[in-house]
């Protein structure tokens, strides 16, 4: 699932940089300066960010890559701002100025989603690390979301094609149509039929997997229920979708074409933020999704369209 940043533009002014404006609670001192990410938050904070991947398999960059970034922030915690609990903001040109891992700007185009999980994870860390059960209180379990500021350079929507599928990009356009607000399942907790016993899925980019075998020692059921109460171990996040169409008099060279649209995918605090009409720069990840063009009976399908 793509998370795009929307910087909603009116003609009068656009989003400032972040300042520091966490009020989480009191924060600790820590006159010896920045210190290591301690691993036992870094598990804590772990199948947030890499549900997928089992930390003790993690490779020696994801350490790496974690504790730059949190060594960063201690040494500026002005670098990024939290209106709300469940995401944090970046300015983009100050973070490719201080580069707090080798070729950032390079990598961050390349590698996103893993840069921006490593950036999510060192923030939860250290926002634990320096406010203690305060900050445990506001994150809870849910996954803080990293949105970019500014981020540059755009990219005409001519030039999405299969060749930045996972790269991370800006496109400028006007809001031409906007989904209804769904909730996304986003965990599910599952009960076993036979002993009850409970466990927890986490779902990656709208994925439904089904547990395939019960957690009890000596239960061979494999038909489990979904429990979809949110005050178990289910969670849903808010999902919007909406089409942004480029702006006419951004490639003069082609008059009289029909503008190229492209859709993006909203979640949590970013929907219900724009209106049709709206021009904005949308920031976001390059993702594919399966065709329904020449789907048919029995026919497999390999068509497939981009998206944000």
């Amino acid at each position: 699932m793509s998370l795009p940043f929307v910087n909603r533009q009116n003609g009068l002014s656009e989003t400032h940089a972040p300042a520091a404006t966490t009020t989480i609670g009191k924060k600790r001192s820590n006159p010896s300066g920045p210190e290591q990410l301690s691993q036992r938050r870094i598990e804590r904070y772990w199948s947030l960010y890499f549900p997928r991947l089992d930390i003790d398999a993690a490779s020696s960059g994801h350490m790496e890559d974690i504790q730059k970034f949190g060594k960063y922030l201690q040494q500026h915690p002005e670098a990024f701002s939290m209106d709300t609990n469940v995401s944090c903001m970046f300015d983009y040109p100050t973070l490719v100025e201080a580069s707090p891992v080798p070729d950032f700007a390079q990598r961050i185009f390349n590698e996103p989603e893993h840069l921006l999980c490593c950036l999510g994870l060192a923030v939860c860390c250290v926002l634990s690390s320096e406010y203690g059960s305060d900050a445990e209180h506001i994150l809870g379990d849910h996954r803080l979301q990293v949105h970019l500021l500014h981020h540059e350079p755009l990219t005409h929507m001519k030039a999405l094609k299969s060749s930045l599928v996972g790269k991370l990009v800006t496109v400028r356009g006007t809001v031409v149509r906007t989904s209804p607000i769904k909730p996304l399942l986003v965990q599910a907790q599952y009960s076993c039929v036979r002993c009850g016993v409970s466990q927890i899925i986490k779902i990656v980019e709208g994925k439904h997997e089904m547990p395939t075998k019960c957690t009890t020692q000596g239960c061979k059921s494999r038909v489990f229920d979904i429990e979809r109460n949110v005050s178990t171990g289910t969670r849903t996040v808010d999902w919007q979708q909406i089409r942004i169409q480029e702006k006419v008099n951004d490639d003069p060279r082609d008059p009289g074409r029909v503008p190229r649209s492209i859709d993006a995918e909203l979640l949590s605090d970013l929907v219900d933020t724009v209106v049709p009409g709206d021009v904005v720069n949308c920031t976001g990840i390059v993702k594919v999704m399966q065709s329904d063009e020449g789907k048919g009976k029995g026919r497999p399908n390999s068509l497939y369209i981009l998206y944000l």
